[in-house]
């Protein structure tokens, strides 16, 4: 047989999901906003009544004439209520983070790689400098939801002890690195990106005209090469 037919495993391992003529960044960009709608919304509306709400609980809990057994259902419900309020945060943040209204993706990418850390049983290392990340709001938003959804991939799939995230700009480009020391894929597993939520940065960076590349052999190692908008 001859064996300079057959490619390496190193290469096996590694697929491109490059360039493509379709460009998603109009579907991208009306999904982004439909986000920031319902975060909006969440925080703005459903999160006030909530806080009000809590606000009624605990005055009616401070009723000197309320029995005990009522007392602790009022506590039990403050704490439901409480618990509600916590997680609707957390869902309006996934949808759209604050920090990114406030035009820093710097700080985003941070309050990100905390909170995945504090969730997940690994450790989140992040490479980022805050001068290189000034970018408008769509390109911001585009390189929030690429970390994100590779760290959710990370989460799910990789069974890591460590991941690292890199958002470092390279010349006229933007390069993103988010690699683990998981059990990393195999090519059934990069043939298959819907099943391994692949399918979305892919979609991100053909929209803006970037290169995705993922090594699977020794861990996951995604690389994404984003050119920067023009100024």
């Amino acid at each position: 047989m001859d064996q300079r037919s057959k490619p390496s495993r190193s290469r096996r391992n590694e697929r491109s999901i490059g360039r493509r003529t379709a460009d998603t960044s109009p579907l991208q960009t009306v999904r982004d906003d439909e986000r920031s709608h319902i975060a909006r919304e969440l925080h703005d509306d459903l999160g006030q009544l909530l806080a009000t709400l809590r606000v009624d609980l605990n005055l009616l809990e401070r009723q000197p004439a309320l029995p005990q057994a009522a007392a602790t259902q009022v506590h039990s419900m403050d704490q439901l209520l409480l618990s509600a309020i916590t997680s609707l945060r957390r869902i309006a943040s996934n949808l759209r983070p604050r920090a990114l209204d406030d035009g820093s993706l710097y700080f985003a990418l941070q309050a990100m790689c905390l909170d995945f850390a504090r969730r997940n049983p690994l450790r989140c290392e992040l490479d980022v400098v805050e001068s290189e990340l000034g970018f408008s709001d769509h390109f911001s938003t585009a390189v929030f939801r690429i970390v994100q959804e590779s760290l959710t991939n990370v989460a799910r799939h990789a069974k890591a002890r460590r991941v690292r995230v890199a958002v470092r700009r390279h010349g006229a480009s933007l390069r993103i690195v988010v690699e683990d020391d998981g059990v990393g894929l195999t090519d059934e597993d990069l043939r298959k990106p819907h099943s391994l939520g692949l399918i979305g940065m892919r979609e991100r960076v053909q929209g803006l005209s970037g290169d995705m590349s993922v090594r699977g052999q020794g861990g996951t190692r995604i690389t994404i090469v984003l050119p920067l908008p023009s100024a």
